[in-house]
C-alpha cells in the first residue's frame, strides 16, 4: 500500500502506531508524530461499518470483503475509492495482486490527500 512519489501527496502527521502490535510509538520519551498516511489507510480498511462511533458509515472491512467466497473485487474496488474519497483521499489506483509468497491477496492502493 505504498505510493511511488513520496512527494506526490500532502502528509498526514499524526501520532504514529507500531506496525508489529498498533500500540503507540515513542519517540525521546514522547509520542512519535510522522507521516501516517499508510496507517490511515490501513486503519479504513480494517474497520467495518459502526466500528467508528463519530463515523458510523465509515470503514470498508477488508476482511469480510476477502473472506467472503463470492467476493466481487468491483463492489470491494468501489467501496475502497468510496471510503478514501470521503476521508478527503484522492484516488489515483486500487489494484489487487496475487502474492504467491503469502498465500493470497494484496491491496495496493495509489492515494492520499493532495498538495
Amino acid at each position: 500500500m505504498a505510493t511511488t512519489d513520496p512527494n506526490k501527496w500532502r502528509k498526514a502527521i499524526d501520532v504514529l502506531l507500531s506496525e508489529v502490535d498498533g500500540d503507540l510509538t515513542f519517540e525521546n520519551g514522547d509520542f512519535a508524530l510522522g507521516d501516517a498516511t499508510l496507517q490511515h489507510q490501513a486503519h479504513n480498511l480494517l474497520a467495518n461499518k459502526g466500528d467508528l462511533r463519530a463515523a458510523p458509515q465509515a470503514g470498508i472491512g477488508l476482511d469480510t470483503f476477502l473472506n467472503d467466497e463470492n467476493r466481487d473485487f468491483s463492489e470491494m474496488r468501489a467501496e475502497i475509492e468510496l471510503q478514501l474519497e470521503l476521508d478527503g483521499q484522492t484516488i489515483e489506483s486500487v489494484r489487487f495482486d496475487i502474492d504467491e509468497q503469502i498465500g493470497g491477496e494484496l491491496v495496493r492502493i495509489e492515494a492520499g490527500w493532495s498538495n
